[in-house]
């Protein structure tokens, strides 16, 4: 047989095992939280309208929006985000992220999370001028602390900041190629899950790793989880 055939053949073989394989990681996170992924599910038949219409500035499916976040919505706990949101309010509020950093609100996004994004757009001119919403004259003063408490606290304000993250992924990794738009999801998500200031191989790597809940014995890959969703 042609040695490139061959070859051919093997990558086919692997793509086609890591799919299979992907596919059943995220089927077994969903059994195992089976009630916490159908409230998700309903989550994004709730708010279909707002998503659709953040997916629009950033040139997405709101599906794809959507399925970055998921596993966090079925991980999210309104007890944990009620103390957590009261420990930003008292300390991040007041001394910064040093002091309080708890990811809170649906997407469970961390006020540390949305300094990054804003220091991101407002050091691109372009950017800066387009999402100019998202700023504030005074980023480091007790009041631009108090008003990004207060938007985390909302699902639309979340939701806004989604898209903004998604519009900063497509900005800072234009050009990275992607197989398909799978392989991209997956790539929107570890950069989400992991953090978007990292580099193209250090979010590709850490895609590999079984990280996801942080608090859970079993572990599972945040990106076959983010997949299982966008194909249903």
């Amino acid at each position: 047989m042609n040695t490139n055939l061959i070859k051919q053949f093997f990558i086919l073989f692997l793509f086609l095992f890591f799919a299979i394989n992907a596919s059943a990681q995220g089927e077994a996170y969903c059994k195992e939280y089976e009630k916490e992924c159908q409230n998700a599910k309903a989550f994004f038949a709730e708010h279909k309208s707002t998503l659709e219409h953040a997916a629009k500035t950033c040139a997405l499916p709101a599906e794809f929006l959507f399925a970055i976040v998921a596993p966090e919505l079925t991980q999210f706990s309104y007890l944990s985000n009620k103390i957590e949101t009261y420990s930003l309010k008292v300390f991040y509020v007041q001394n910064g992220t040093a002091y309080s950093d708890f990811s809170i609100g649906v997407f469970q996004m961390k006020p540390s999370f949305i300094e990054a994004m804003e220091n991101y757009i407002n050091a691109d001119a372009n950017l800066k001028h387009t999402y100019k919403k998202f700023l504030f004259k005074e980023p480091n003063e007790r009041q631009a602390r108090v008003e990004r408490v207060e938007r985390l606290g909302t699902v639309e304000w979340q939701i806004e900041y989604l898209a903004l993250f998604c519009t900063i992924v497509n900005h800072k990794f234009a050009n990275t190629a992607f197989a398909n738009e799978e392989d991209k999801l997956r790539f929107y998500a570890n950069a989400y899950n992991s953090g978007f200031h990292k580099t193209e191989q250090q979010i590709k790597e850490i895609a590999q790793k079984a990280l996801f809940p942080h608090f859970s014995r079993q572990k599972f890959r945040y990106s076959d989880i983010v997949v299982w969703f966008y194909q249903k």
